[in-house]
C-alpha cells in the first residue's frame, strides 16, 4: 500500500493477464475507511462479465464462432477434439494451414483479444471445442 494523500491509501494487484488492478481507499484521520455503501469513496475495477458460451462442434467447412462484438474483452477457446482446429480472429474465413489462421492441436487453447468476427474450421468432421466470450 502507498499513501497518496492525507488519510488516503492506494494498493494494487498484478493480474494473470499481465494487467494491474488498482484499489484506492479514502480514510479518516484514524485510518478508518470513509464512505457508505450508498456513497462509497473507494474505487475498484468492475468485475468481469459472466461470459457467453460459444462452445460447439465444427467440421471441415468454416463457420462463425463469434460475430463482431465491439464490447468483447476477449474469447478463450480450447480444442477438446482429436483433430486440429483452425481459428481466424481477424474477420476472415478460417482455413487450416493458411495465413491468418491459428492451428490448435488436440488439447491446445487460445486466448483471442479482438472485437472482430472469429471463424473456426476443423481438419475432421464433428470436432468439438469449448469457448467463452467475455
Amino acid at each position: 500500500m502507498a499513501k497518496v494523500g492525507p488519510g488516503d491509501w492506494m494498493s494494487g494487484a498484478a493480474q494473470p493477464d499481465g494487467g494491474f488492478l488498482l484499489f484506492a481507499q479514502a480514510t479518516d484521520a484514524s485510518g478508518n475507511p470513509t464512505g457508505t455503501s450508498a456513497n462509497p469513496t473507494s474505487t475498484q475495477a468492475a468485475p468481469l462479465a459472466a461470459g457467453t458460451d460459444r462452445s460447439g462442434i465444427v467440421g471441415t467447412a468454416a463457420i462463425q464462432l463469434a460475430p463482431t462484438n465491439p464490447a468483447r474483452r476477449g474469447l478463450n477457446i480450447q480444442n477438446i477434439s482429436t483433430a486440429n482446429l483452425g481459428i481466424n480472429e481477424i474477420g476472415g474465413t478460417a482455413a487450416i494451414g493458411s495465413a491468418g489462421t491459428y492451428t490448435l492441436a488436440a488439447g491446445a487453447s487460445l486466448n483471442v483479444r479482438t472485437n472482430r468476427a472469429i471463424s473456426i474450421i476443423a481438419s475432421a468432421a464433428s470436432s468439438a471445442y469449448t469457448a467463452t466470450e467475455f
